[in-house]
Protein backbone atom coordinates (compact mmCIF):
# COMPACT_ATOMS: atom_id res chain seq x y z
CA UNK A 1 0.00 0.00 0.00
CA UNK A 2 2.74 2.19 0.78
CA UNK A 3 4.05 1.50 -2.95
CA UNK A 4 0.90 3.11 -4.47
CA UNK A 5 0.87 6.32 -2.05
CA UNK A 6 4.55 7.04 -3.54
CA UNK A 7 3.32 6.45 -6.95
CA UNK A 8 0.44 8.82 -6.44
CA UNK A 9 3.03 11.29 -4.93
CA UNK A 10 5.66 11.00 -7.86
CA UNK A 11 2.92 11.86 -10.37
CA UNK A 12 1.66 14.71 -8.13
CA UNK A 13 5.41 16.36 -8.19
CA UNK A 14 5.37 15.61 -12.01
CA UNK A 15 2.23 16.84 -12.62
CA UNK A 16 3.46 19.96 -10.48
CA UNK A 17 6.19 20.68 -12.20
CA UNK A 18 4.21 20.40 -15.41
CA UNK A 19 1.82 23.27 -14.14
CA UNK A 20 5.17 25.35 -13.23
CA UNK A 21 6.86 24.68 -16.35
CA UNK A 22 3.90 25.55 -18.48
CA UNK A 23 3.25 28.41 -16.34
CA UNK A 24 7.06 29.81 -16.96
CA UNK A 25 6.66 29.01 -20.30
CA UNK A 26 3.34 31.47 -21.03
CA UNK A 27 5.15 33.84 -19.20
CA UNK A 28 8.49 34.03 -21.09
CA UNK A 29 6.37 34.10 -24.01
CA UNK A 30 4.41 36.92 -23.00
CA UNK A 31 7.59 39.10 -22.01
CA UNK A 32 9.03 38.28 -25.25
CA UNK A 33 5.76 39.84 -27.21
CA UNK A 34 5.79 42.69 -24.82
CA UNK A 35 9.63 43.09 -25.53
CA UNK A 36 9.11 42.94 -29.62
CA UNK A 37 5.95 45.48 -29.12
CA UNK A 38 8.02 47.79 -27.16
CA UNK A 39 11.29 47.20 -29.75
CA UNK A 40 8.49 47.89 -32.84
CA UNK A 41 6.88 51.31 -30.69
CA UNK A 42 10.53 52.79 -30.45
CA UNK A 43 11.94 51.64 -33.71
CA UNK A 44 8.04 53.98 -34.87
CA UNK A 45 8.44 56.57 -32.97
CA UNK A 46 12.48 56.45 -33.61
CA UNK A 47 12.00 56.09 -37.20
CA UNK A 48 8.95 59.12 -36.82
CA UNK A 49 11.54 61.21 -35.17
CA UNK A 50 13.77 60.90 -38.32
CA UNK A 51 11.00 61.63 -40.60
CA UNK A 52 10.65 65.19 -38.72
CA UNK A 53 14.61 65.82 -38.73
CA UNK A 54 14.62 65.19 -42.31
CA UNK A 55 11.64 67.28 -42.92
CA UNK A 56 12.78 70.18 -41.25
CA UNK A 57 16.57 69.84 -42.36
CA UNK A 58 14.54 70.08 -45.89
CA UNK A 59 12.36 72.77 -45.12
CA UNK A 60 15.27 75.06 -43.76
CA UNK A 61 17.43 73.91 -46.71
CA UNK A 62 14.31 75.65 -49.52
CA UNK A 63 14.26 78.67 -47.01
CA UNK A 64 17.60 79.58 -47.56
CA UNK A 65 17.46 78.99 -51.42
CA UNK A 66 16.47 82.53 -52.67
CA UNK A 67 13.43 82.56 -54.88
CA UNK A 68 13.81 81.40 -58.52
CA UNK A 69 11.01 84.07 -59.88
CA UNK A 70 11.07 87.93 -59.41
CA UNK A 71 8.19 89.59 -58.60
CA UNK A 72 8.45 92.27 -61.16
CA UNK A 73 9.34 92.02 -64.97
CA UNK A 74 10.91 94.82 -66.89
CA UNK A 75 10.21 94.75 -70.28
CA UNK A 76 12.71 95.72 -73.01
CA UNK A 77 11.94 97.18 -76.29
CA UNK A 78 14.32 95.77 -79.06
CA UNK A 79 14.15 97.87 -82.20
CA UNK A 80 15.19 95.38 -85.26
CA UNK A 81 18.52 97.32 -86.96
CA UNK A 82 18.86 94.71 -90.03
CA UNK A 83 20.75 91.46 -90.51
CA UNK A 84 24.71 91.11 -90.03
CA UNK A 85 26.54 87.96 -90.06
CA UNK A 86 26.28 85.91 -86.30
CA UNK A 87 29.25 87.24 -85.47
CA UNK A 88 29.17 90.75 -86.42
CA UNK A 89 30.72 91.07 -89.70
CA UNK A 90 28.45 93.28 -92.73
CA UNK A 91 27.93 91.51 -96.09
CA UNK A 92 26.18 92.11 -98.80
CA UNK A 93 25.29 88.76 -99.63
CA UNK A 94 22.65 88.78 -96.81
CA UNK A 95 19.55 86.98 -98.89
CA UNK A 96 21.39 84.82 -101.03
CA UNK A 97 22.21 80.84 -100.58
CA UNK A 98 26.08 80.97 -98.47
CA UNK A 99 25.54 83.89 -96.69
CA UNK A 100 27.79 84.88 -94.03
CA UNK A 101 28.62 80.82 -94.19
CA UNK A 102 32.34 81.36 -92.79
CA UNK A 103 30.91 83.52 -90.22
CA UNK A 104 28.66 81.82 -88.51
CA UNK A 105 25.45 81.95 -90.57
CA UNK A 106 23.08 85.13 -90.38
CA UNK A 107 21.78 87.12 -87.84
CA UNK A 108 19.52 89.92 -86.22
CA UNK A 109 21.34 93.39 -85.17
CA UNK A 110 18.67 94.34 -82.44
CA UNK A 111 19.20 97.65 -80.05
CA UNK A 112 17.52 98.55 -76.76
CA UNK A 113 16.32 102.05 -75.65
CA UNK A 114 19.29 102.04 -73.44
CA UNK A 115 21.89 101.69 -76.45
CA UNK A 116 22.40 98.14 -75.83
CA UNK A 117 22.92 96.36 -78.85
CA UNK A 118 23.09 92.28 -79.40
CA UNK A 119 23.52 89.79 -82.68
CA UNK A 120 20.59 87.15 -81.81
CA UNK A 121 20.10 84.41 -84.63
CA UNK A 122 16.52 84.31 -82.53
CA UNK A 123 14.95 87.06 -80.58
CA UNK A 124 16.65 88.73 -77.74
CA UNK A 125 15.41 88.70 -74.11
CA UNK A 126 12.33 90.45 -73.82
CA UNK A 127 12.44 91.36 -70.35
CA UNK A 128 15.40 92.81 -68.15
CA UNK A 129 15.44 90.09 -65.51
CA UNK A 130 16.37 87.66 -68.63
CA UNK A 131 19.13 89.94 -69.55
CA UNK A 132 20.50 90.07 -65.73
CA UNK A 133 20.40 86.27 -65.26
CA UNK A 134 22.20 86.19 -68.60
CA UNK A 135 24.80 88.22 -67.69
CA UNK A 136 25.49 86.53 -64.58
CA UNK A 137 25.46 82.98 -65.76
CA UNK A 138 27.51 83.50 -68.97
CA UNK A 139 28.89 86.95 -68.97
CA UNK A 140 26.98 88.06 -72.21
CA UNK A 141 23.49 88.28 -73.19
CA UNK A 142 22.96 85.01 -75.10
CA UNK A 143 19.86 84.75 -78.00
Amino acid sequence: MRAVSMRSATQRTVEMAKKVWHWFSMVCAGLSALAFLALMIFGIFDGIKRDEQEERERQARLASVPSAAPTTRTPIDWTYEGAVCADGTLSFSIGKQGACSHHGGVAGKWSAADGTQVICRNSPPRTQEQVDRQMAKFGRIVC
